[in-house]
């Protein structure tokens, strides 16, 4: 039976529900929890096509997601119906992913892996045996806080008067201006700058839908010339306050890598609920 790909760079909302109703049917059989992420607004190119569906009679049986913050690499997050494994789905779609990476100059892969998923480590081992590990992310929560900051301190959010203040402290490459505005006052994000005598001193973001019970912590930056004052425990203590004032639960992912992080995260009771690995693999040895 003929597959049907769909490369897009936007979703319909009814495709949206498609997707998360095949997420939720295949998670909940291998008790996966790392979810996939629709938005793009962090992405380097929003024209890019990072979404692929894989459709037989019409109806959804594989999904690939490509997420692009920089052209250096695209991190995949994908899908397959049980009954519709083994037969190339899966490969097809990532087929047509590699064709679009190598259009617009993605040189390599990132496939996300949870320790249970059986399936990826398998299809990993047999079609990618070179693949390179880079790295491996925590994803971690905890109960939102208020946190009362010192009186000299601060915090905004994002707005056409306070952007200027934010991209310049943020750590993140925006392709132009224009780009950034669209990032960071899209409705499914709050942007913060926080403020000490009257200074922006450090940045972070609070993701999420309307409809979400958590958000996603990031974006997280200080000053380069003020780092090491114990800043950032003020923007996670200014984080954890706002998530309580919205009524939401608060999560963050961080990297491995990255000891200070893991350890200022840990020190205000942020505990993993789980981890991702990343195994980076060529676009070219996908085509």
């Amino acid at each position: 039976m003929s597959l049907e790909v769909k490369a897009c760079a936007a979703l319909t909302e009814p495709e949206r529900a498609e997707i998360l109703a095949l997420q939720n049917e295949v998670y909940s059989g291998e008790n996966l929890k790392n979810t996939v992420w629709l938005q793009t607004e962090s992405h380097f190119d929003r024209t890019v096509p990072c979404f692929y569906l894989g459709r037989e009679n019409d109806a959804l049986t594989a999904f690939l997601s490509l997420f692009l913050p920089t052209q250096e690499e695209a991190e995949v997050t994908a899908f397959t119906k049980q009954s519709a494994r083994n037969c190339g789905q899966f490969t097809a779609l990532l087929h047509a992913a590699a064709k679009e990476m190598q259009v617009h100059g993605v040189p390599d892969f990132l496939f996300d892996l949870e320790s249970q998923s059986e399936t990826g480590k398998a299809y990993l081992k047999k079609h990618f045996p070179n693949a390179v590990h880079s790295h491996t992310e925590y994803r971690m929560t905890r109960e939102p806080a208020v946190f009362p900051l010192p009186e000299n301190t601060t915090v905004k959010c994002v707005t056409g008067e306070t952007l200027a203040d934010y991209l310049s402290v943020s750590l993140r490459k925006y392709k132009n201006f224009e780009a950034a505005k669209e990032m960071l006052l899209a409705e499914n994000r709050t942007a913060y700058v926080l403020y000490v005598n009257g200074e922006p001193i450090g940045v972070f973001d609070l993701a999420g839908e309307k409809t979400d019970e958590t958000l996603s912590l990031c974006g997280v930056a200080v000053k380069a010339s003020e780092r090491g004052r114990g800043y950032g425990k003020l923007l996670v203590r200014a984080a954890l306050t706002e998530a309580k004032n919205a009524g939401k639960g608060i999560e963050l992912d961080v990297d491995s890598e990255n000891p200070p992080a893991l350890n200022l995260y840990r020190s205000f009771g942020f505990a993993p609920t789980f981890e991702v690995e990343y195994w980076r693999v060529s676009v070219h040895d996908c085509l």
